[in-house]
């Protein structure tokens, strides 16, 4: 047999080298332990597939945009990060996350909600994976059906809300939530027509606030009326309605996918329902946080990386990912399937997901928390007139943006 040229065997010696190097290794930041094995059992079948290594790491979620912000530059970041969608307009103006050189009908698999979720600017941020969002959970020994208007749940709550001992004080309540937390109760703005920052064709406008409006003061009115109808005692926090609840002694309660997993466990007869119908005809339209992947600016196989994330999110993998772990799924065409739809739980959340806002996701957003909780106890103290709050609270946000941008 000839022996091959010199040149020509160097040539085959650097091209085999070459699809070698091509097996890329990339490295994802995640902070849930359940999603993190999920990852890794992904990444044996992807490498399998393509010879691309996945290195999964557990960063906290809270801890990912300012890490990245230091790790990044340094070449010590991930190729990919997680953490839910309100973080884009703060990681976009750091420089931190890769626009995606996708198109909306690329993305045509996932809701409409997803979607709008990923878009920052007019330009595409992310993969979603996953979803969350408030919706109705109730104890069927106690309500055996959830009601489908909110009169009807509050008619219903109020028979259900018990002083047995006498003392004026219930022990057995209807329905309970925290009323000063401005997450759980914007349902009820969105529902009657408030808003956070106007949508327009080219975004958020963090200079339209709607959350003073006439439909976030009859939101405001009706929050308050739970309170002095007597149906929710003023200082009801989060960890109280909990601790009713887990003890068979709420009926029902606006809560999150991240609770009925105790509830489960515990073997309490519980259902999911999303938010009834307010008395104008419209739905509450609650917050919805997005799980989406990102990849990082920082990344030297982002194309490696948007293959992997494509293939990841696609409808198999996504339906995989719902099963293993208990996510409420952003593809339509996943949510639509037999098997998900038997699902009462998660049916539940993603009916109310899809009835929901994507909590903005522009770097003004966290402005907004501290001025409208600050109001909404003062509202729920009866400290002051709901309409002239929620007008000062709107003046603070504002002032908040302005000092924010100096």
């Amino acid at each position: 047999m000839r022996k091959l040229p010199v040149l020509l065997l160097t040539a085959l010696l650097v091209l085999g080298l070459a699809i070698e190097a091509s097996a890329a290794t990339l490295t994802i930041w995640e902070s849930s332990d359940t999603q993190i094995e999920f990852l890794k059992k992904m990444g044996q079948e992807y490498k399998k597939a393509t010879g691309v290594d996945l290195r999964v790491y557990k960063v906290a979620h809270n801890d990912q945009i300012n890490k990245l912000t230091l790790d990044g530059p340094a070449g010590k970041g991930p190729d990919i990060a997680v953490w839910v969608h309100d973080g884009i307009g703060e990681a976009v103006t750091k420089g931190l996350i890769w626009p995606l050189p996708l198109a909306e009908k690329d993305l045509s698999g996932f809701t409409d909600s997803a979607v709008e979720a990923m878009k920052y600017k007019g330009k595409i941020y992310g993969l979603p994976y996953g979803v969350e969002t408030v919706a109705l959970i109730y104890n069927k020994d106690l309500m055996p059906d959830p009601p489908d208007t909110m009169d009807e749940l509050l008619k219903t709550a109020k028979k259900l809300t018990k002083d047995t001992n006498g003392d004026g004080k219930a022990e057995q309540y209807g329905f309970l939530y925290d009323t000063t937390n401005f997450y759980f109760g914007f349902g009820f703005f969105s529902g009657y027509g408030g808003y956070v920052f106007k949508q327009t064709r080219e975004g958020l406008d963090p200079a339209d606030i709607g959350l003073a409006n006439e439909g976030a003061v009859k939101a405001a009115k009706f929050i308050k009326s739970l309170h002095t109808s007597g149906l929710i005692p003023i200082g009801t926090t989060y960890d109280v309605m909990d601790g009713l609840f887990s003890g068979k002694k709420l009926a029902a309660e606006i809560n999150g996918p991240w609770a009925f997993g105790a509830y489960k466990d515990a073997g309490l007869n519980y259902g999911i329902a999303p938010l009834p119908k307010l008395e104008n005809g419209q739905y509450p339209r609650t917050f919805i946080g997005v799980k989406t992947y990102f990849i990082s600016n920082f990344s030297k196989q982002k194309e490696e990386a948007l293959k992997f994330l494509r293939w990841l999110t696609n409808k198999e993998n996504s339906y995989l990912q719902y099963k293993e772990t208990a996510i409420i799924p952003t593809r339509a065409d996943v949510i639509s399937m037999p098997e998900f739809q038997k699902d009462k739980d998660l049916r539940a959340f993603a009916i109310q997901a899809s009835r929901g806002v994507p909590m903005p996701s522009i770097p003004e957003m966290p402005r907004v928390w501290t001025p409208m909780e600050n109001g909404l106890k003062m509202i729920m103290q009866n400290q002051a007139a709901p309409e002239d709050v929620l007008r000062q609270a709107v003046e603070q946000i504002k002032s908040d943006i302005k000092d924010m941008k100096k």
